[in-house]
């Protein structure tokens, strides 16, 4: 299965489960079950923003574009965070008003719970679908609907749980778990949106950090190299793509020289598991003195000077 056919699923999923929620919730008078509908109707627009991100991203580098269209799947993840987020926030409204005023009432039926535990079933299979082919592939927005997609397994529970507990005479835990819904969906919302800023804005999450130290690691392994500084990493969809200065002898050749780039790009290849988008190095005398833009030094401290023409 390739991500156009786990995309397609998911969408069709979601519209199922979508449906049967809603109107089960407004047929039996429960806001646990409508929230959780509703957040499978944002589940629907999140799968067709993924769908149509992943064919744009793998769009080969062009004249505008010479980085490629990855960053187009971070951009569908955003939007997925901010569709998250005004679902849990009206969720969050709702059922405070209804706990609040106690507008709420026992559920009648076993079909509230079936439905329940069909839902469960269904976002349990497409989490795990997801996830696994988001990782296989690379694909951030698909990764990012399979979180989402384990947050909704634990919002059903959760419905499940208050349902039942309302046909035993505790009504107001439908209003309730409503409430603790809208409160995980929030903080998903705001774990997505957070993910994604550090790379739409030319930066790795903190997640990535060791990429630095890693970096000065390989330097100091291949021999000849003194000073890697002004290391700055970004990621371009799922690979880091890294910008350097080393220093070398200023006797040695080019070819020298360019022996120790690829010592070093080799070297962040494999340790990465192929995960590097491209490494510029350049090459300076030892003992250099310049003032540079901002970057990670060889002594892993943070260099913030300015460029030369500030």
């Amino acid at each position: 299965m390739n991500i156009k056919k786990v995309t397609f699923l998911a969408v069709i999923t979601n519209i199922f489960l979508a449906v049967i929620k809603i109107i089960t919730g407004i047929l039996f008078n429960s806001i646990a079950i409508l929230a959780d509908g509703i957040d499978s109707s944002t589940d629907i627009i999140t799968s067709l923003v993924t769908f149509f991100a992943t064919r744009l991203s793998v769009k080969p580098p062009d004249k505008l574009h010479p980085y490629g269209h990855s960053k187009i799947e971070n951009i569908g993840a955003k939007i997925i965070s901010f569709v998250i987020f005004y679902a849990g926030i009206s969720l969050f409204i709702e059922s405070t008003k209804k706990f609040v005023t106690k507008e709420y009432f026992q559920i009648i039926g076993i079909l509230p719970l079936v439905v329940t535990l069909i839902s469960i079933t269904f976002k349990t299979i497409l989490f795990l679908i997801e996830y696994t082919y988001g990782k296989k592939y690379n694909s951030s927005s698909l990764v990012a609907e399979a979180l989402n997609m384990r947050n909704d397994i634990l919002l059903s529970s959760l419905v499940f749980l208050g349902v039942f507990l309302n046909k035993l005479g505790l009504e107001w835990m439908d209003p309730l778990v409503g409430m603790v819904m809208s409160a995980i969906i929030i903080k998903v919302a705001f774990e997505i949106f957070t993910e994604n800023a550090y790379v739409l804005l030319d930066g790795i999450t903190p997640k990535d950090t060791w990429i630095y130290d890693t970096i000065i690691d390989v330097c100091n392994s291949c021999s000849g190299i003194k000073n890697p500084h002004k290391i700055r990493v970004r990621k371009i969809g799922n690979v880091y793509d890294i910008n350097m200065d080393i220093e070398v002898d200023p006797n040695m050749t080019v070819k020298e020289s360019h022996n120790l780039t690829k010592c070093i790009k080799e070297k962040l290849i494999k340790i990465t598991n192929n995960k590097i988008y491209d490494v510029v190095i350049h090459i300076e005398p030892f003992e250099n003195k310049e003032n540079e833009p901002y970057g990670i030094g060889g002594e892993n401290e943070e260099n913030h000077n300015h460029s030369i023409n500030d």
